[in-house]
């Protein structure tokens, strides 16, 4: 059998680093979108948020009447009873409270 020959081996493995070194490397081709995610992804959170407080705000405002309540007490003759008068600005609506006189 014949000796195999190895003489041009390493200059040829040397000439294909050197040439691998000097090519540049292929551009990657990235799709085009035209939207991103994250953007996405926040616009969606912040929209959330907006919608949030402004139903926070209508729908679970608790009922409060238009005027001030006056709220008012009074003493009996009793010295265990108390009146408490709960009455709108306008006097149109009075709630009266007779407390401590339940013997």
């Amino acid at each position: 059998m014949a000796e195999p020959e190895w003489s041009g081996f390493w200059p040829a493995i040397v000439r294909g680093v050197e040439d691998a070194r000097l090519r540049a490397p292929a551009p990657v081709a990235r799709p085009e979108r035209w939207w991103r995610p994250r953007w996405a992804l926040g616009g969606a959170v912040a929209a959330g948020v907006i919608v949030s407080l402004t139903l926070w705000q209508t729908v679970f405002t608790p009922f409060v009447p238009d005027g001030p309540v006056v709220v008012s007490s009074a003493h009996t003759e009793d010295p265990r009873g108390t009146v408490m008068i709960y009455s709108t600005h306008e006097k149109d609506v009075t709630v009266v409270w007779v407390l401590g006189l339940d013997d």
